[in-house]
């Protein structure tokens, strides 16, 4: 049904918001090898020109640059432009655009290299679909944002995430790696989800709490009387996921997954078919079949770069709230009567939109079991 951002998107491809506070970022006059035209690579059209609309302590950010890079996010994050007319919102984007100033500029020559590299890869895939998608060639025009715009933007993300990522050290991946081993490992489990709502339709009600507990307790009595998995998931299993498939989920990653289907996963007994388990999208009959846990010094490249991208994270929520506030940032935004559409809560992070569509599954990016 629904999957949100995980803490490990820290590095996933820069055409996404990469997570939490890493949505967005321009960058001005921060330090960094020049190129022949005078910019380091990393500062949007408009950098010094019109209205400051914001201060810090060791710069400003000007009307014309924030606009571009607002309009590049809409353009990454299609359907936030009436968000985005929320004062808060745009307020907190601003806020957090001046915290990638700030990073940027301290980030090293290594890792703006090694950022320019994996920018001119991504670019390169940008404007290969720019060839065969009219409608993001379009949408740029119409934009007046150029492929120079769009690189600039990837470019200022992966430098942060690389800076942030070069602040991680081996004890602290250590350390992240112990304390939440399940959440890096592999898991095969077999569920059977009653669903209280409508998988396709949250607002729709399939049956009370009441209704959906007891045809949970009788699916797991006819699985504990020797009953067809494969059978009872097409006949009483709401998770279009996995139900055709006697609901079982191969290796997958329980750090996907919502509190309660997480939790079960990560200590109900091998081989033993649980008692119904709640989450917020009904009752779980669920049965673990494997669960691997390898020492840290097996694990591969790819598991401890996503150790790596938590422990980042982890560091960038930190400058946020014990950093963020010494730089003395003020916000002269022009003021604007607040959009009638704008519901939304203006304070909630931006990051929620890197979320696939909702389908159905716990596994992986489409889970009624998916982290919330």
């Amino acid at each position: 049904m629904l999957h949100t951002t995980r803490k490990s998107t820290w590095r996933r491809s820069a055409l996404l918001v990469l997570a939490a506070v890493l949505v967005m970022t321009v960058l001005a006059a921060c330090g960094g090898k020049k190129d022949k035209e005078g910019s380091s690579g990393l500062t949007f059209a408009g950098a010094g020109k019109g209205t400051v609309v914001a201060t810090y302590k060791d710069g400003t950010v000007t009307e014309p640059e924030f606009n571009k890079y607002l309009d590049i996010f809409n353009i990454m994050q299609p359907g936030y432009e009436q968000v985005i007319a929320i004062p808060q919102f745009k307020e907190q984007l601003l806020q957090q655009y001046v915290s990638y100033k700030i990073l940027s500029a301290q980030a090293t020559e290594a890792t703006l290299k090694k950022a320019g590299d994996e920018t001119d890869k991504q670019m390169k895939s940008f404007e290969d679909t720019l060839k065969t998608n009219a409608d993001v060639q379009k949408t740029l025009d119409d934009k007046k944002v150029s492929n120079a715009d769009v690189k600039t933007y990837l470019n200022l993300m992966l430098v942060v995430v690389e800076h942030m990522n070069s602040q991680v050290t081996d004890d602290e991946m250590k350390a992240e790696y112990e304390k939440n081993i399940g959440n890096y490992n592999p898991v095969t489990v077999r569920h059977i989800l009653v669903a209280t709502t409508d998988p396709a339709d949250s607002t729709k009600t399939l049956r009370t709490k009441e209704e959906a507990l007891a045809r949970a307790k009788e699916v797991k009595a006819k699985l504990d009387a020797g009953g067809d998995w494969t059978a009872l998931a097409k006949t009483y299993s709401d998770d279009t996921g996995s139900k055709d498939n006697g609901g079982q989920y191969v290796d997958a990653k329980a750090s996907d997954w919502v509190e309660g289907f997480k939790n079960a996963a990560l200590t109900q007994p091998l081989n033993k078919i649980g008692d119904p388990v709640e989450t917020e999208y009904g009752y779980h009959v669920i049965l673990v079949e494997k669960r691997d846990q390898a020492t840290y010094d097996k694990l591969t490249a790819d598991q401890k770069s996503e150790v790596q991208s938590v422990v980042a994270y982890n560091h960038m929520n930190t400058f946020m709230t014990d950093e963020m506030p010494k730089q003395d940032v003020k916000i002269t935004l022009p003021e604007a009567a607040e959009s009638p559409a704008a519901s939304t809560d203006a304070s909630a992070s931006p990051a929620s939109s890197e979320s696939p569509a909702a389908s159905g599954s716990p596994a992986a990016s489409e889970s009624p079991a998916a982290n919330k």
